[in-house]
């Protein structure tokens, strides 16, 4: 199966808008499920095979994530500017256990689209 990328993304390798990438360049079909729930990726076509249902997203989790990213203290963030994991985890720890680099990342990122579009 491919995607076609929509926008940059940062995922096994950087993968930048306009191209495709297979499956497995992108990561787990989780990771692929929520880059698809945020509109970075859409699917290209090809076999049958789909890694995982977009529906599975939760967007609760989503929304809470981008919440305490919002309300995080300065030394929460790592030198790059992202919120740390732990941090994160600290701040939600009802969802400790489904909250990876990959899902701060992907929320992260679409924080910054959309403040970028909002100018």
């Amino acid at each position: 199966m491919s995607y076609r990328i929509l926008r940059t993304v940062i995922a096994a390798a950087r993968l930048e808008a306009g191209t495709e990438a297979r499956a497995e360049d992108i990561g787990t079909p989780d990771d692929i499920a929520l880059l698809i729930y945020l509109g970075a990726i859409e699917e290209a076509g090809g076999d049958a095979s789909a890694p995982a249902d977009p529906g599975k997203i939760d967007a609760a989790l989503v929304q809470a994530l981008a919440e305490a990213i919002n309300k995080l203290p300065e030394d929460a963030f790592d030198a790059g500017g992202k919120p740390k994991v732990k941090a994160l985890e600290a701040a939600l720890p009802e969802h400790k256990d489904r909250i990876t680099a990959a899902l701060r990342d992907a929320v992260w990122d679409e924080m910054k689209a959309a403040a970028d579009e909002a100018g």
